[in-house]
């Protein structure tokens, strides 16, 4: 008797009712229809809905429509999906001060097709928490970076763009990215530090500084990256940061050095192009103790860098 209030009351608020699978609740499809007069008319009440439920096991969808005015909190969920319907946003209501969404604590949480506005960050995913972004646009960000992935958690990311925010993409404390994105216009492109993990196929163009930052022992592994025209400089490694760039990659443009290492960092090149930088060199190996491979194999670009030893 229980159980079948619960459906009834569920499938009464949702404009689009749960899936009911046998004598509880195995899945559920909700609407949110942001800006409406009845049913769901946010994303944190669906949520809410899906997290009082004492039957609710299974995935969960919600479909969301209109323009939502939310900070949404998505904590401690599993195998939840949001996606935008017919070019739904989610903006920031709090001028910043807030992210826009937060994961935590959180497994196979899929994000697709939103346009995602303002907030100190666009979307969070923390506390060992997996998050799946599609063809989502990110906007605005303040302070945090379109996307921060942080505390061991890790982000696949398809279709992304990330668009004058503070960071496009931030990556710290042992987080873990791979996919693909396009950044235009942030301050800075990429900002990896401590044990930070990316492998992306990245277009990063027109950031107010750096393209790539990584220090503290961050990882990048570049597939056919396209760096140019960021105003201080393509990439910089330091404090025993490694970069790999893979066949078809181009670093051109910047204001910069195109890749610059300092501190024990070291990368290497393949089958690309490191050329028509500012400075000196295009390819700069600075102090201490920094190497670079494939120093031949940059489109004749300049550079400092010494061919280490086999």
């Amino acid at each position: 008797m229980q159980a079948f209030k619960f459906k009834s009351q569920l499938c009464a608020v949702a404009l689009l009712p749960l899936v009911c699978v046998g004598a509880s609740v195995q899945a559920a499809t909700l609407s949110v229809n942001c800006g409406g007069n009845y049913g769901l008319t946010s994303i944190n009440a669906a949520l809410k809905v899906l997290q009082n439920s004492e039957e609710f096991h299974g995935p969960a969808t919600i479909n969301v429509s209109g323009a939502c005015h939310e900070n949404v909190v998505v904590q401690s969920m599993d195998r939840l999906t949001l996606n935008a319907v017919n070019g739904a946003s989610i903006t920031d209501p709090s001028s910043g001060a807030l992210d826009v969404i937060d994961v935590f604590d959180s497994r196979d949480v899929t994000i697709t097709g939103f346009s995602i506005n303002g907030g100190s960050l666009g979307v969070s995913c923390a506390d060992g928490s997996l998050c799946r972004l599609n063809n989502d646009t990110i906007q605005g960000a303040t302070a945090g970076g379109g996307i921060g992935v942080f505390l061991f958690s890790s982000a696949h990311l398809a279709g992304i763009k990330l668009l004058n925010n503070a960071i496009g993409l931030q990556v710290a404390n042992g987080g873990m990215v791979n996919g693909d994105a396009t950044m235009r216009g942030n301050f800075r492109g990429i900002h990896m530090v401590v044990g930070a993990v990316i492998n992306i196929a990245a277009n990063i163009t027109g950031s107010a500084e750096l393209g790539i930052f990584a220090t503290t022992n961050a990882t990048l592994d570049c597939e056919g990256c396209v760096i140019t025209g960021n105003a201080v400089g393509g990439v910089l490694l330091r404090q025993s940061s490694s970069a790999r760039f893979t066949p078809g990659f181009t670093i051109t443009g910047n204001g910069g050095p195109g890749v610059a290492l300092s501190e024990l960092s070291s990368a290497l090149l393949q089958g690309g192009t490191v050329t028509g930088n500012a400075g000196t060199f295009d390819l700069l190996c600075g102090p201490q103790f920094t190497a670079a491979r494939g120093t031949t194999d940059i489109g004749g670009g300049r550079t400092n860098c010494v061919e280490p030893s086999p």
